[in-house]
C-alpha cells in the first residue's frame, strides 16, 4: 500500500496544493478507515464469537479498494508541469470571471 499510494496521491494535485491535498487525504482516511476498523472487528467478534465475519469485513473492504483502483484514471505520462499550467489557467479564469 505504501509503495504506490504516495505517487498516486501526488499526481492528483497541482504543486500549489499537493502537500495539503496529500496530507489531508492521508489523515482523513486514517481517521475514517483506520480508527473504525478495530472497533468494527471487535464488535463483529463480540456479536458472532467467530473470526469469519471479520474476514468477510476485510474482504469487502479489500473489494471496495480494488474497485476504486480499477476505476481510477491512469496518470502515467501526464506531465506534472502541465497539471500546474492548467491549475494556473483555471485560477486566472476564476479571478477574471
Amino acid at each position: 500500500m505504501y509503495a504506490a499510494q504516495p505517487a498516486i496521491m501526488a499526481e492528483r494535485f497541482p504543486t500549489r496544493m499537493r502537500y495539503s491535498g496529500v496530507s489531508l487525504g492521508y489523515q482523513v482516511t486514517a481517521i475514517l478507515a483506520g480508527s473504525w476498523a478495530p472497533l468494527i472487528g471487535t464488535a463483529l467478534l463480540r456479536r458472532y464469537d467467530d473470526w469469519l465475519p471479520i474476514a468477510i469485513y476485510i474482504a469487502v473492504a479489500g473489494g471496495i479498494s480494488l474497485a476504486a483502483a480499477l476505476v481510477m484514471r491512469e496518470t502515467r505520462g501526464i506531465s506534472l508541469l502541465a497539471l500546474d499550467h492548467e491549475d494556473r489557467r483555471r485560477l486566472a479564469a476564476d479571478g477574471a470571471g
